[in-house]
């Protein structure tokens, strides 16, 4: 423990030196995405003013006296100067990242609760949904829910505990109308679909998908709103996402809707291609790693590269926050578990954090790091989360 410990302090080290290689970079990204404490840990070991803290602390003591041994190490060659700066970084890394593992591999329960922030523990959500039939009868969907089928207009309707599976079962006479079904997710939930085409849909927290359950030989239309995932089987028909304001159009693909009311609209394309058109005629095709984004009270589409595995992350049991306001952080991870969040002031909204968290683990340790930050102090109250100076 202790040896990974001084190799990964060297490894940022080498990073802040900016004498890191590329063999490295991947090496520390990785151990950055094991787990939120560790992304945590090294924003702040980065931050500009606590890298100022470090040094006016190490220029109180020798150096020499602490890496004497280090040192008597280190050849005596053209490469000295360099290996000498990566020791100074290291020598300001090492404490906070041994600090930090230690403690949180011996601190006990008993003397966490006395913390104010740890109140109580704030669980993440689950499978969960409400299905709403054409008729208006509703079905309540959980982790308790046994699996079942139904016949449901030309459809037999597979159901568990996470997902629903659409399956046509027989050619019906064709109708004026398709039926509908919906899914709902709440707050704290999640629940995945197979539509009878073969497309399968992940649901976020606070989503709703409106459906056929049988499509016909037209385009394939649903209607969206909240956050889905979407792998689009492939039929020769176009398959068309409908939100608020924007229609996503594609014959077979895999991508990644957001459109929460009163938040930016994003389409981030994972592969194959997809058409995005807006309510005033706008439209764009996107190319895979490319996300199409609407603002609030702005119609026009703007298009810029991503890294798609970060805005899909959700799926596979992680969120990943890059550079973003705890504001919106705290906005996502709210719709999740469930809770309230309140700032006590504005300013503390547009803090910046940059973090892995996992999805499945409660959010104690998420909000112990936030206030190891320092920048700013929280308090949990039952399932509400206060955050102050």
């Amino acid at each position: 423990m202790i040896k990974q410990d001084f190799y990964i302090a060297n490894l940022i080290a080498r990073y802040l030196s900016e004498e890191i290689t590329p063999e490295e970079t991947i090496k520390l990204t990785t151990w950055r995405e094991e787990s939120t404490a560790h992304e945590i840990l090294f924003k702040k070991i980065c931050d500009e003013e606590n890298q100022k803290q470090h040094f006016r602390q190490k220029t109180a003591f020798n150096p020499s006296f602490g890496w004497k041994e280090v040192e008597k190490r280190i050849k005596r060659n053209n490469n000295r100067s360099r290996y000498i700066k990566i020791v100074s970084y290291a020598a300001i890394i090492l404490l906070p990242v041994l600090f930090v593992s230690i403690s949180m591999k011996f601190t006990s329960p008993v003397s966490l609760s006395d913390k104010q922030f740890i109140a109580q523990s704030i669980l993440p959500g689950e499978s969960k949904a409400i299905l709403t039939l054409e008729n208006g009868q509703t079905i309540h969907i959980n982790k308790e829910t046994e699996s079942l089928l139904e016949k449901i207009d030309g459809a037999r309707v597979h159901m568990d505990s996470t997902m629903l599976n659409y399956q046509v079962t027989s050619k019906t006479a064709k109708k004026n109308k398709p039926v509908y079904n919906k899914v709902e997710t709440p707050r704290g939930g999640e629940y995945a679909l197979l539509l009878s085409d073969g497309t399968k849909v992940h649901l976020n927290a606070m989503t709703s998908l409106r459906f056929p359950v049988t499509f016909d030989n037209g385009p394939r239309k649903v209607e969206l709103e909240g956050e889905a995932y979407f792998e689009v089987c492939k039929t020769g028909q176009p398959f068309i996402v409908c939100t608020q304001g924007m229609q996503v159009e594609v014959l077979g693909t895999t991508f990644n809707i957001s459109a929460y009311p009163q938040e930016e609209y994003q389409t981030t394309l994972v592969n194959g291609s997809v058409k995005v058109n807006t309510e005033t005629g706008e439209s764009c095709i996107l190319k895979p790693s490319q996300q199409a984004t609407i603002s609030l009270g702005n119609s026009s589409i703007q298009i810029r590269m991503v890294d798609a595995g970060f805005y899909t992350s959700w799926i596979k049991g992680k969120i990943h926050f890059k550079d973003q306001r705890l504001e919106d952080i705290m906005k996502i991870l709210s719709r999740w578990y469930d809770m309230e969040v309140i700032f006590a002031n504005e300013k503390i909204k547009d803090l910046r954090f940059g973090c892995n968290v996992d999805r499945y683990s409660e959010i104690t340790p998420f909000v112990r790091l936030l206030e190891e930050t320092q920048k700013v102090h929280v308090k949990v109250n039952n399932k509400t989360i206060t955050f102050y100076n």
